[in-house]
């Protein structure tokens, strides 16, 4: 199935076969997220929008060891399968995930003890540190059964079941949807129960991935894991330019609220929360288009077709820009309607700041999608080192540096220029390491 799929199909076919499902399941989560925002924007209020966005960093921080493993593994088990060693596959496969519920389970347990704290350190405002932690704990106790989602999808894209996993997700994000409708729309409950909803959603989701695996409907099979320490290691190794991105944008996102929060007060960090939410809708599709094409990579790359790697990356860019200037133009066209989707008419101060941000931010999404792209090939073809220096440029870095230096100079609006200004840079750094292993890989072999 594999070879005849990811080794043998026209690279425009194969594409439309395993992006589209991906985009369309994807936009649907994107949705469901915005939909979340937009319950608690004008429910429970723009300090429920700002703890929410102050506080899934740090989430985000307790998922990426999670993510971590299951993007090392998923490039290793696209290589096995390439090689046609479906038992080692297996294997992995069977590795990743007993190795999350573990991790997920120990991380939960100091996130428990320590959570609480932090937050309060971190947030000094009392309101918004109550509503942050409320929203954190529900997701603190979900951790172990709600962070193999993701994992379980990519793995069943793996096996050749796009469409499979496009159905799930679109399930998962109309139940989320329809949950927060009832608890926050209709019985006006509080901001853990914005959080229970997806954590809920995902449970089930996590639920109905698990079943093709334990049925041995899939080509991966759960086996009892044989364990190498050097598999592990490798695994971890591939995989930590995914952690590092998860860690670092968490660190950074923290930061740039450390910095909203002293320029912009609590409204800066509201108005800056409406960028993220759009921002939530097109990443996620970028990603999820990208991520789509890795296991054909990782095949390919076991199967030594570098002119197939080649093909997909150039439609892979190709079809990352037009999402991404169409995406800037409607961000320029409907800056109001957008911005007006998370407030009420009578948060005044947030609406107008929010929407010069939405204005400045635009532009970095004629980058973006570029560094996406580069990142996520490099990672398939096993250069984990160059992909970390993509990522810690265009999400680091940058940003560090410009946020600094553009808030002395035009106060919280460098906050929200610094994402386009940056994606120039990266851009131009991403191009010369993809360049780099290109005449490396391909063109030596």
């Amino acid at each position: 199935m594999n070879q005849e799929l990811f080794g043998i199909t026209p690279p425009k076919k194969l594409f439309v076969k395993l992006a589209i499902p991906s985009l369309v399941s994807m936009l649907f989560s994107s949705i469901y997220m915005m939909a979340d925002g937009m319950f608690v924007g004008k429910v429970i209020g723009s300090k429920g929008l700002a703890a929410i966005n102050l506080v899934f960093p740090i989430i985000m921080i307790v998922f990426a060891v999670s993510d971590m493993i299951a993007a090392g593994a998923s490039v290793k088990i696209g290589i096995k399968l390439g090689e046609k060693k479906e038992e080692e596959a297996s294997n992995i496969f069977s590795i990743a995930l007993l190795l999350m519920f573990i991790i997920d389970s120990i991380f939960m347990i100091i996130s428990l003890v320590f959570a609480k704290d932090i937050i309060f350190i971190l947030i000094k405002d009392k309101e918004l540190a109550t509503l942050s932690y409320r929203f954190a704990y529900v997701f603190i106790l979900a951790l172990p059964i709600i962070a193999p989602f993701f994992a379980l999808d990519n793995y069943l894209r793996l096996c050749g079941k796009a469409n499979m996993s496009m159905w799930i997700n679109i399930a998962v994000s109309i139940l989320n949807i329809i949950l927060d409708a009832i608890l926050i729309g209709y019985f006006k409950l509080g901001i853990e129960y914005a959080a229970l909803c997806s954590a809920l959603s995902m449970f089930i989701g996590t639920l109905i991935f698990l079943y093709p695996f334990i049925m041995k409907k899939v080509t991966l099979r759960f086996t009892k894991p044989k364990v190498d320490v050097k598999e592990i290691l490798y695994i971890i190794y591939n995989g930590s330019s995914e952690f590092l991105s998860n860690i670092s944008n968490s660190i950074m996102a923290i930061i740039t609220n450390g910095f909203l929060l002293y320029y912009g007060g609590p409204v800066g960090v509201a108005a800056f929360s409406i960028v993220m939410y759009i921002d939530a809708l097109i990443s996620p599709i970028l990603f999820g288009m990208i991520d789509s094409i890795l296991p054909v990579i990782s095949y390919n790359y076991g199967a030594k077709d570098y002119k197939r790697i080649t093909q997909f990356f150039k439609i892979t860019c190709i079809v990352g820009f037009t999402i991404s200037i169409l995406t800037m133009i409607i961000i320029f066209i409907f800056p109001d309607f957008l911005v007006g989707l998370f407030s009420s008419k009578s948060d005044v101060d947030i609406i107008y700041m929010g929407k010069i941000a939405l204005l400045l931010s635009a532009p970095s999404y004629l980058f973006k999608w570029f560094t996406m792209t580069v990142g996520s090939f490099l990672t398939g073809l096993e250069k984990a080192t160059e992909s970390i220096v993509v990522m810690l440029v265009e999400s680091v870095i940058l940003p560090l540096i410009l946020i600094v230096v553009l808030t002395k100079a035009i106060g919280v609006y460098g906050i929200f220029i610094a994402p386009s200004i940056g994606g120039i840079i990266s851009v131009a750094i991403a191009f010369i390491l993809w360049r780099k292993c290109v005449k490396e890989e391909f063109e030596n072999n």
